[in-house]
This record gives C-alpha cells, sequence and structure tokens, in this order.
C-alpha cells in the first residue's frame, strides 16, 4: 500500500512540475512573440523611415566599405549583394572615373572623405559638412550632375566593429533658392538706396525750377514793363524745365513698372530729323547762339516701321545734352543706312565728357555738370527705350573737343509710305496764326467743361477775345449745357466730379454724331490718347494747355 502512495506522489509532483514548466514555456512563448513582433514594428517602422527620408542613410566601416544602406530602396535600384565604397554607391565622379573611391587625386582634398576619416580618429561625430560633388546619372560617362551635398556623421562601435553612420542630403536646389533670395535682397537694398537717391534728387530738381517760379511770380506785380517781360521768360523757362522733368518722372515710373507702351507705325526718318532741327535751330537763335545745326540726309526718302514718337524723344534728348554743352561750332544729325540696321547720330563740336565718365553718361542722374539744367534721366530714359526696340546706344567723345551720341535701330528702310496713312498725316497738318482771324467772323460759341476754376480762366484768356464761352463744371452739367445752349464745339476735361469726360461724352453720342467734341486732359500718353479716341473724341489735347495747339485744334475742327 505504502509503495502505491509514494509512487501516486510522486507521479503528482512530476505532473506539477510539468504543468508549471508548460505554463511557463507558454509565458515565455508569449513573451518572445511580443518582443517579436515589437521587433517587426520597429524594422517596419524603421524601413518606413529609410524609404521615406529625404537622405541617404549609409553605415560604413574603417575601409570606406557600405554594410548597410537605404540608398538602393530611395532609387528604387536592385541591391547587387556587393560592398561598395561611399563615394561608388553615391556614384561620385571622381571614384567612378580613378576605378575606386579614394584612389583620385582629388580625394585627397575631399572634404567628405577627411571629416570620415577623422569621425573615426576622435571617435566623435560631425554635422553639416557642406560638399560640392560631381555625381554620375547613369552608366553614361557624359551624363553627370554637379550637386551640393549636406553629410552629418556618427561614430558608433557595433560588436567590436568601428563604424560611421552618414546622412548624405542633396541640398542643391536650397543652396540655389538661398543664393536667388540673397541676390533678390541685395537688389532690394540696391532699390532702397536708389529710391532714396531718387527721392533726394527729384526733391532737389523739382524745388529748383519752381523756386525760380513762385519767386519771379511774387516779383511781377511790382516790376516795370522790361522787368516784367524778363520775369515772364525766367518763369516759362522754368515752366518747362518742370514739364520735362514731370515727364522724365513718369518714364522712368513706366521703366521701373514695366508698362512702357510703343506703339508702332511707318515712319519718316527724314522728317522726324527735319522736325528736330527746326525746333532746336529756333532755340539757337533765341538764346542768340553762335552754334550752327546741321541735318545730313543719307537717303532722299527714307521710311522704317518702328516707335515714331520714342524715336523721336531719344534723338530730341541727344540733340537737348549738345545744345547745352556746345558753345560755338556746329552740332549735326543725321543716320546712315547699314547692312543690318540704321545708324543715327548727333555729333556736336562742344565741352566733350572726361574720359572716367564717358561709360556713366547713361546711369540714372549722371549730370556732367551740375549747374546745367536737367533732370539727369534722359539718357537712362534713351538706354531703355534703344533697348526695348532691340537697338543698340552708345558714345563716343574727346574731352574739350566734342562728343557723338549714336543709336542704332535693328530695321530695313523702304522708299514709300501707305497711301491711308500719308492722307491722314497730311489731314493732321493744320497751321492756324491767331492775327490772321478775322474780326469780323461770326463768333462761334464754345462749351468748356473744366472744374479747376484756374484752367477755366485759362481758357477765358486765350479765347474769349473771339469765342463765346460756356462753363461746365462737371460731365453732367456739361450735357445739360449741351442741350440748352447748342454749342459748335465742346473741350471736355476728362478727370470730373459727378460724372466724367468719358460718361458725358457717351450721353452727348446718343444725342449728336456731329457735334466735335476734343478731349483735354492731364493723361498725356500715346496709350491714353488712343483710349480718347476710341471712345466717341473728334480731337485730344493734353495739359498744361499750350495756346498755339488749341487754336491749331479748334481751327481744324473748323471752329
Amino acid at each position: 500500500m505504502l509503495p502505491s502512495i509514494l509512487l501516486a506522489v510522486v507521479a503528482l509532483f512530476f505532473m506539477i512540475k510539468w504543468w508549471l514548466e508548460t505554463k511557463k514555456t507558454k509565458s515565455l512563448n508569449k513573451e518572445v512573440l511580443a518582443q517579436k513582433n515589437e521587433l517587426g514594428l520597429n524594422k517596419d517602422f524603421s524601413d518606413a523611415i529609410l524609404r521615406n527620408i529625404d537622405a541617404y542613410i549609409v553605415l560604413a566601416n574603417r575601409n570606406f566599405l557600405v554594410e548597410k544602406t537605404n540608398y538602393y530602396s530611395l532609387n528604387r535600384e536592385k541591391d547587387d549583394c556587393v560592398l561598395h565604397r561611399v563615394g561608388e554607391l553615391l556614384r561620385c565622379k571622381n571614384a567612378l572615373d580613378s576605378g575606386a573611391c579614394g584612389t583620385h587625386e582629388n580625394c585627397k582634398s575631399c572634404p567628405v572623405r577627411a571629416s570620415i576619416e577623422r569621425c573615426f580618429r576622435e571617435k566623435n561625430s560631425f554635422s553639416r559638412l557642406e560638399a560640392p560633388m560631381r555625381l554620375y546619372l547613369s552608366d553614361d560617362t557624359g551624363n553627370y550632375v554637379d550637386c551640393v551635398v549636406s553629410v552629418s556623421g556618427a561614430y558608433m562601435v557595433q560588436n567590436r566593429d568601428e563604424k560611421v553612420l552618414l546622412t548624405v542630403r542633396d541640398i542643391t536646389r536650397l543652396k540655389k533658392v538661398q543664393e536667388e533670395l540673397e541676390a533678390a535682397r541685395r537688389v532690394a537694398e540696391v532699390a532702397g538706396e536708389q529710391k532714396t537717391a531718387f527721392l533726394a534728387n527729384m526733391s532737389h530738381e523739382i524745388r529748383t525750377p519752381l523756386n525760380a517760379i513762385v519767386g519771379f511770380a511774387g516779383l511781377l506785380s511790382n516790376a516795370s514793363e522790361s522787368e516784367r517781360n524778363s520775369y515772364v521768360e525766367i518763369i516759362k523757362g522754368n515752366t518747362n524745365m518742370l514739364l520735362q522733368l514731370v515727364n522724365d518722372i513718369l518714364d522712368m515710373s513706366k521703366i521701373e513698372a514695366g508698362t512702357l507702351e510703343f506703339i508702332y507705325s511707318d515712319t519718316d526718318v527724314n522728317q522726324i530729323m527735319r522736325e528736330l532741327e527746326g525746333i532746336f535751330r529756333l532755340r539757337l537763335e533765341e538764346a542768340d547762339s553762335p552754334v550752327r545745326i546741321v541735318f545730313e540726309p543719307c537717303l532722299p526718302v527714307c521710311f522704317i516701321h518702328t516707335e515714331k514718337n520714342r524715336v523721336s524723344q531719344v534723338l530730341s534728348n541727344f540733340l537737348s545734352n549738345a545744345f547745352k554743352y556746345t558753345k560755338e561750332g556746329s552740332i549735326t544729325l543725321g543716320y546712315k543706312v547699314r547692312e543690318d540696321d540704321i545708324y543715327f547720330y548727333v555729333q556736336d563740336t562742344g565741352a566733350g565728357i572726361p574720359a572716367g565718365k564717358v561709360d556713366k553718361v547713361f546711369e540714372r542722374f549722371m549730370k556732367l555738370d551740375a549747374k546745367k539744367q536737367g533732370t539727369g534721366l534722359g539718357l537712362s530714359i534713351s538706354r531703355t527705350i534703344i533697348k526695348k526696340l532691340g537697338g543698340e546706344i552708345g558714345v563716343f567723345s574727346e574731352y574739350g573737343k566734342g562728343s557723338t551720341f549714336w543709336f542704332t535701330l535693328p530695321v530695313k528702310p523702304f522708299d514709300f509710305l501707305p497711301l491711308q496713312q500719308r492722307t491722314e498725316d497730311v489731314s493732321e497738318t493744320v497751321e492756324f496764326n491767331e492775327t490772321e482771324y478775322d474780326a469780323g467772323a461770326v463768333r462761334r460759341t464754345i462749351l468748356i467743361a473744366e472744374d479747376m476754376d484756374d484752367n477755366y480762366l485759362l481758357y477765358k484768356i486765350y479765347l474769349e477775345k473771339h469765342y463765346d464761352l460756356i462753363r461746365a463744371t462737371n460731365g453732367e452739367e456739361a450735357v445739360s449745357k449741351y442741350l440748352e445752349c447748342n454749342p459748335d464745339i465742346i473741350l471736355m476735361d476728362i478727370g470730373m466730379p459727378v460724372v466724367d469726360g468719358y460718361q458725358a461724352t457717351d450721353a452727348i453720342r446718343q444725342l449728336s454724331s456731329d457735334i466735335p467734341i476734343v478731349a483735354v486732359t492731364a493723361f498725356a500718353y500715346d496709350e491714353d490718347r488712343r483710349k480718347v479716341m476710341s471712345r466717341g473724341f473728334n480731337g485730344y489735347l493734353s495739359k498744361p494747355l499750350n495756346k498755339d495747339e488749341l487754336l491749331k485744334m479748334l481751327h481744324k475742327m473748323g471752329i
């Protein structure tokens, strides 16, 4: 009996022990499985990082051999299971050209290689090393790219083997953006400096003629007849200077904004030259100057397709400078037809330009003589105009002997003008002499739509001797006065209160298509003229109002 009991106890003991061991084994297996799952998750996590990180991760040993990397997964290439050195893996041109990384003569000065060697030697890390590299994009030796990489390295020991974990990031685009931002910053700084200089110059240039205008205008009331005439001439001269300054500022602002418009047409070169010759000959005579002005035509008839007003503006700027700096001798303007372009020039026997300033004459606010009138913007504007026309511009000068300003236009001349344009040009040439006005003629009625009292007073001074005047102070009143008074012509300001000139003209045109309406506006550009003439107006005058131009326009309209 006793042996049976002992045997049962022993059996029970082993059964309990087996049960405990089984339970322990299951627990261990469960723990191992949990750790295995965690390791799997960690591996998936690290693999996802390596696949998606915007950098190459490279684990290299002391021989620069790459043991682990995400290079292949990032580039979607198959791992060839061959250990490559760092430079070979990254397709460094020097490494592949020489056959192995570290054997090219440039490897001695490679900052990436030097940093890795120092990392092993000093057992430390480095970060954000920026270095230029030339990498092959394919097996084609002609297909490579220059780039900039940022490299960081961390020293570590695995199974008693020294390793360096490298992070290699392509920062070429980032560096380019940084360079562009830096360039933009420098441009902004220069623009700020130029703006400050511009405002300082404009303050001086505006105050100079304004001081003369205000000063001499205050002296007119107590001046004698001879003094009054002299003061009026001074005021007129400074007014013209101020107007030219405003025009230059407006041109410069349009250049800065990129909105300077060009309207091309078939242009008579000889006509432009002769008109400028006549204008500046008159200025020389008024200044009692001994200087002669000569036009040298290259061809008896010469038409080109270009921007007439801008070409005339550049030539006028050249002539203005010659007029200011030439005290004796002559000023010659002309052109030469060459194989690929037309060469325009203005030559003078004036003061010339010092050799050190010749290259600067086309810069903004450049004035050779601070005492001479002018803004220093004319030649800068001229350079922009000629560049936009596709030509070149320059100057030859010898100090003390004279200068030749020139520009070219890449156009071919022709010797005829379309009949339609010829007819239009003739129809626009209207001469009017106020002294020939017949005092016995029937007085005509002019409706003047003008909201500014001073401007209307100027109209009265110019016109009331020969015409009956009716005034409207806004567009709505202009329509009412037209219906009430039936005028012979309307002079319409554009910028008026209540109803502007465009709206008033639209309303009047619904009542009559025959009444002549002339726009009188401070908008003085060619594009403004085009807009005006497309809105039902018969003519266009720009402010400030010129008496001769006003009388010519009335005569042209048959008034």
